[in-house]
């Protein structure tokens, strides 16, 4: 897992998911809440079309690699949009583009599903009760969650992040953390497997839940980033020998390339970088 930064520009984020277009759509979840609210065996039906749309984007951010394993999506399982607070608990997030990242479906579907494990209290929902009225929603809309163009008004993309923080949330986005904070990687060359695990103790539990909801040390992900550890290491040694400067410099290039962010596994890549001597 790398980080991972959104393309903010009225070209690469679709006018549904921003502005007016936004608005509207907080509406249409509060009402539907609030029905929800007054009905407890209607349960909200989601648009599963309107978020379809933004796959081209997200996959761009992230290389067209999963966000989570970091894996070629076109070789281990076609890529989802993945919301990363479940809309079944998170329903005021359902339709919004800062929810979103690209996931592959062994990630998504197979280990994370609904699951989200946290430390603290949920994020703030919006108050919405069975009797809240239709003025009061009108006043909510655009302040439940933050425009991604528009990220320093109404509802602020910073909020959203340090709700995101204050929630302790055991898995990890990486449009908001660092995985190279918590994540290490150790190579065994016994097995020709490389499983990551924490970088401190204290992060113990973010790799467990990584493990366990994200599959990021499932054993296929373990052999194949094992192929590339060995190719990266390859390299590294090779430019202790006595080499040409043009090998020598293709070489570096090679490095450079693999821990680029479009290159499977990058975030290997780095943290070996340093330690491969």
């Amino acid at each position: 897992m790398i980080p991972l930064t959104r393309t903010r520009t009225p070209q690469a984020i679709n006018v549904k998911y921003r502005g007016v277009s936004k608005t509207e759509k907080d509406k249409e979840l509060m009402f539907a809440q609030r029905n929800y609210l007054n009905n407890p065996t209607t349960k909200i039906s989601f648009n599963s079309a309107f978020w379809k749309s933004a796959k081209t984007r997200l996959k761009k951010d992230s290389s067209g690699k999963c966000a989570y394993c970091e894996a070629n999506t076109e070789v281990v399982a076609h890529g989802d949009v993945e919301h990363f607070r479940p809309k079944s608990i998170y329903w005021w997030l359902a339709y919004t583009f800062d929810n979103y990242l690209y996931a592959c479906q062994i990630c998504n579907q197979i280990y994370k599903s609904d699951n989200f494990p946290i430390g603290a209290v949920l994020i703030p929902e919006p108050n919405i009760k069975a009797d809240t009225t239709d003025a009061e929603i009108e006043q909510l809309k655009g302040n439940i969650s933050p425009d991604p163009l528009d990220i320093g008004h109404n509802y602020k993309l910073e909020n959203f992040i340090n709700h995101h923080r204050a929630e302790k949330a055991f898995l990890l986005n990486p449009y908001f953390d660092d995985p190279a904070v918590f994540f290490a990687y150790t190579a065994d060359d016994i097995t020709e497997e490389v499983k990551i695990i924490p970088t401190l103790p204290e992060f113990e539990l973010f790799v467990k839940a990584a493990e366990e909801f994200y599959g990021i040390n499932r054993i296929e992900l373990q052999n194949f980033r094992y192929q590339v550890f060995r190719q990266f290491r390859i390299y590294k040694h090779t430019l202790k020998d006595t080499i040409s400067p043009d090998l020598k410099t293709e070489v570096e290039n090679q490095i450079l390339l693999m821990k680029s962010d479009k290159y499977l596994f990058a975030g290997m890549c780095r943290y070996f970088d340093g330690k491969i001597l």
